[in-house]
């Protein structure tokens, strides 16, 4: 970017068209995109101030978000936010962030606590690995008599989560354990969840390296790496679910898209009937549910 570009609308274009050549996918939203976080103005007045003139201080920390984004730091990160299930969240540098295809999760999760036979006054429902909150604080959100106990690993993650839950509105309903799976999990709660859902890490260990940049630098490795087969954590949690669920109670689970087989397979194994399988947004599976 040289020195003389210096409105609104000359940086969006320069960085677009350097966003292009460094391969950023959705250049030009992401260069909008961090041009209104550094002037604190949504996209639409952008435009609406396309020629204001930046401040020299504004153009050098819009440069270093800039080269960090380049450089494959996600977007989220960079903007310390997400939108999820149509709510903005916190995201922080070492905490995975959550992905469009997991809002797939949280509709089908949804649909069992609320729909036909499984409506339930007061219903619970047990998260394994929260990360950010999107997934529980989602639930408690669209159903207002959910409680939700959610299990994680990463204390950075678990207290970036409580906040989440915080400024949503829902603390109250959302309590956040640190712990591995369900060992964090108060006793009390063994067999009276009427769900247990959890978007696992399942990538493959060997599959690791050909990620994304932006994901393989930026989110946790543990988040990622289910192991030689992808489905360490699939066992662990059929292995374990059961015990926490009441009679009748669901398990909901995010997958690769060539693992359907495999974790209905092993749910099956576990007692779970009524299993099926739910596509994202690009109809590749997604979604493991299934009924013990």
């Amino acid at each position: 970017m040289a020195e003389a570009l210096k409105s609104v609308r000359e940086l969006i274009q320069a960085t677009a068209a350097f966003f292009e050549k460094r391969g950023v996918d959705s250049a030009r939203l992401n260069a909008e995109r961090l041009l209104g976080h550094v002037l604190g103005l949504a996209r639409i007045d952008l435009y609406l101030n396309h020629d204001r003139p930046l401040a020299p201080e504004e153009i050098d920390r819009y440069r270093e978000l800039v080269r960090q984004r380049a450089a494959g730091v996600p977007l989220q990160t960079l903007l310390g936010e997400t939108e999820f299930y149509g709510r903005v969240f916190q995201v922080e540098r070492g905490v995975f962030i959550p992905r469009p295809e997991t809002e797939r999760l949280v509709e089908a999760a949804v649909r069992l606590l609320t729909g036909g036979t499984s409506s339930w006054l007061a219903p619970l429902a047990l998260e394994i690995g929260c990360g950010t909150g999107a997934v529980a604080c989602s639930l408690a959100a669209e159903i207002p008599r959910l409680r939700v106990h959610a299990s994680e690993i990463d204390p950075p993650a678990a207290a970036l989560a409580r906040a989440n839950a915080r400024r949503l509105g829902v603390a109250a309903r959302v309590e956040v354990h640190e712990g591995s799976w369900c060992e964090p999990f108060p006793p009390t709660l063994r067999g009276h969840a009427h769900l247990l859902v959890s978007n696992p890490p399942y990538v493959r260990t060997g599959d690791l390296p050909g990620l994304q940049r932006e994901v393989a630098e930026h989110d946790p490795r543990a988040a990622l790496d289910g192991g030689p087969d992808g489905l360490d954590a699939y066992r662990a949690i059929a292995r374990e679910a059961p015990a926490w669920l009441m009679p009748g109670g669901w398990i909901a689970l995010e997958i690769g898209e060539d693992q359907a087989l495999d974790v209905t397979g092993l749910l099956k194994d576990a007692g779970f009937s009524s299993l099926t399988v739910k596509q994202d947004y690009c109809d590749r599976d997604r979604v493991v549910t299934g009924r013990l």
